[in-house]
């Protein structure tokens, strides 16, 4: 798949998957709305969270447990596109996390199936939230485990 992906540029695809990947992580930070990221969703989208448990979009303000870090930014650092279809990408996006408690917070990859609408906008179907570590002293350490 990969190969035939970047064979075929399709740049303004690729910039509206960028679009919506940074759009993101801009929202990822202190005192949200979800209503702000939901656009950024299909209506029937599932995050999958490190621990593997299925929450719909519309919750996903209860993964925070209640209890979100008092300053959190995300910041992306590579962002892989594979097409799939004209209507279907798999996305992976590196990042790290900066909070009031550690710098780097914890830092992962987001492992996204995005989908593209009648539009042309395209939109995350399904993210898998990978935290691949994550600092002793840091808020998600602290919130989900060292394991988590």
């Amino acid at each position: 798949m990969a190969e035939v992906s970047f064979r075929i540029a399709r740049p303004e695809d690729r910039a509206r998957i960028h679009a919506v990947v940074h759009r993101y992580a801009f929202n990822g930070r202190e005192g949200v709305d979800i209503a702000d990221m939901l656009p950024l969703f299909t209506d029937d989208a599932v995050a999958i969270l490190p621990n593997g448990a299925r929450v719909p979009i519309q919750k996903l303000s209860e993964v925070l447990q209640g209890e979100e870090a008092k300053y959190i930014r995300h910041h992306i650092t590579t962002i892989d596109i594979q097409f799939a279809s004209d209507t279907e990408a798999r996305v992976e996006s590196q990042f790290f996390a900066i909070t009031n408690e550690a710098s780097p917070d914890h830092w992962g990859s987001w492992r996204d199936s995005f989908l593209k609408s009648n539009d042309g906008s395209w939109k995350i179907n399904e993210r898998y939230i990978v935290v691949d570590g994550g600092s002793p002293e840091g808020w998600f350490v602290r919130m989900y485990g060292p394991g988590a």
